[in-house]
């Protein structure tokens, strides 16, 4: 019988993507379970040119915990429909779903997944110094990383796949500006400026309105870590400042807060308040059509998710590098005539 990586597998009592690293010489498996493997290899005749159909590489996909459930369950789409691209190819992908969006969690789940000798990782990091070493420690042992969404920067990983996060906010400041006509104040409200999502839409948006001559003292920054209850202070506590406050750009996901807030207004303050933020969830739908909302400012998160998959798979299955190391998927405005 002609020796495959499945045969070696069964008779070392290892996994065919253990297998798959040894014989290609990847790191990351045990002096042990390597020299077994040989050994096993050899004794069956295995030769590796004839086994390239049969090889069996992995890919790793972390979904994190959005506390909008919404994005998690995008996640899970742009999975599926990875999945459905790849169902003739012999890749098999390793999706763990997280608790969390900490570093902490990242960071054990991504060691985990090496563990497990994924050849490379899908996933949606923060961008700071806690993550950028662990790339470079995954990096540095062979691994090939492909992020979605969020950004890391300042390290030096296959490709990243998300919407233009600068021009989503640009896009949103010059919606916000012709529905003020340059009149009163805007309120910016972000979640975690260490999201690459987060910090770059604010960016944009800024950057417009300083090229419009919007004057710098007539908008506000406020962080609310994705937290619909400081969400709904932060607002409250504007509006009650600032009798001008026109504008809010919700850069971030808790856009309940915000309409909490704007119910809760005293009477005297309930003047027109312009509302743009992000992504079409299932509220945000339900807002625009109350017209609550002017515009939300979309993107195609699931299509994210599967390019960076099939991104991945292309680098590790065909050698194939991308074009390029950021690729951008389309962004969408939506109106309440629109829904």
């Amino acid at each position: 019988m002609k020796a495959t990586i499945r045969s070696i597998a069964a008779a070392a009592g290892v996994s065919r993507g253990t297998v798959d690293r040894v014989l290609n010489n990847r790191p990351h498996v045990d002096p042990e379970v390597r020299q077994r493997v040989l050994r096993i290899a050899a004794e069956q005749g295995y030769r590796h040119l004839e086994e390239t159909s049969d090889a069996a590489l992995r890919i790793g996909v972390l979904i994190a915990r959005w506390e909008d459930l919404y994005f998690t369950e995008q996640t899970r789409i742009g999975v599926q429909r990875a999945l459905r691209r790849l169902e003739r190819q012999n890749v098999e992908l390793v999706v763990e779903e997280m608790n969390s969006r900490s570093n902490e969690e990242y960071i054990r789940r991504c060691e985990s997944m090496r563990e497990a000798g994924v050849d490379g990782l899908v996933l949606n990091p923060p961008n700071n110094l806690l993550m950028r070493t662990e790339f470079e420690r995954l990096l540095a042992g062979g691994m090939q990383i492909v992020t979605y969404n969020s950004r890391l920067d300042g390290v030096d990983y296959l490709c990243h796949v998300g919407q233009d996060l600068e021009q989503s906010g640009r896009i949103a400041a010059g919606l916000m500006l012709r529905v003020l006509h340059g009149q009163g104040r805007i309120l910016i409200v972000t979640g975690n400026m260490e999201f690459t999502s987060h910090r770059r839409r604010v960016d944009g948006f800024c950057a417009l309105l300083r090229e419009r001559g919007f004057p710098d003292e007539r908008y506000d920054i406020a962080a609310s870590y994705e937290q619909v209850g400081l969400t709904a202070e932060l607002v409250a506590k504007a509006i009650e400042k600032h009798a001008d406050l026109r504008g809010i750009y919700m850069a971030t996901e808790s856009v309940r807060g915000c309409m909490e807030a704007l119910d809760g207004c005293r009477p005297r303050d309930r003047q027109r308040i312009h509302v743009v933020c992000n992504d079409l969830t299932p509220l945000n739908r339900r807002l625009l059509r109350a017209e609550r909302l002017d515009f939300v400012i979309d993107q195609d998160f699931p299509s994210q998710v599967c390019e960076a998959i099939l991104t991945l798979e292309e680098k590790l299955v065909r050698g194939r590098s991308p074009r390029t190391v950021v690729e951008h998927v389309s962004t969408s405005v939506i109106t309440p005539e629109m829904v």
